[in-house]
């Protein structure tokens, strides 16, 4: 049972859905790059610094044999974490799980794929979209049901890419990481935002 869990595991984090909509292809600026001097842009990766998230990704799994091993009404769920350095170092968590029809983690299915990156200068465009350059150091990806389960992720491919500041303030809030593993299979891209800031408490005076 262990290994057709592995297994399903395993088709869930490389075979996802290209039509789904996190799955499909990031909107990618078609503008002609420019000097990554233009006034009002970042000028460094230092802009990312601090802790970005996604919302959770659900999806539904209703196919024969996810019923067979998950049973019926499971879910999909992934997250992302970034975390950044002020010098651009930077490291990128996501999270993948299945839970039931009660809520609850399916044991066995949680998968857990880290890289360490290190974000580079802005490339500044003629819209408001900010792709950054992206190294990626290492990747691995781990089952912490089964600390000895774990494999290096090569040739993964990572894109960052920052929006603006609008007058609105909605530019610098939100970023969008894509990851493309090297096969081309299970390529996503996702909408990471900053923590809401907790209001200042108020004393009495």
């Amino acid at each position: 049972m262990r290994t057709l869990v592995m297994a399903a595991t395993a088709s869930l984090t490389l075979c996802a859905p290209a039509a789904l909509a996190q799955t499909a292809s990031s909107p990618q600026s078609t503008a002609a790059t420019r000097s990554n001097t233009v006034p009002g842009r970042p000028s460094s990766a230092g802009a990312l610094a601090g802790t970005w998230k996604s919302e959770p990704f659900e999806l539904k799994l209703t196919s024969d044999f996810d019923k067979s091993v998950w049973g019926a009404n499971a879910t999909s769920v992934r997250t992302v974490a970034l975390v950044v350095s002020a010098s651009g170092e930077a490291s990128l968590t996501v999270t993948r799980k299945v839970v039931d029809a009660r809520g609850r983690t399916v044991s066995g299915s949680t998968s857990i794929e880290e890289a360490q990156i290190r974000i580079g200068m802005p490339r500044a465009a003629t819209d408001v979209r900010i792709e950054y350059d992206v190294t990626v150091l290492k990747a691995e990806r781990r089952y912490p049901d089964d600390p000895n389960y774990r494999w290096t992720i090569d040739g993964l491919r990572v894109t960052v890419t920052g929006f603006e500041n609008r007058d609105d303030g909605a530019g610098g809030s939100t970023i969008e990481v894509r990851l493309d593993p090297a096969d081309g299979q299970g390529s996503f891209w996702d909408t990471l935002r900053r923590p809401a800031r907790a209001a200042p408490k108020r004393t009495a005076g």
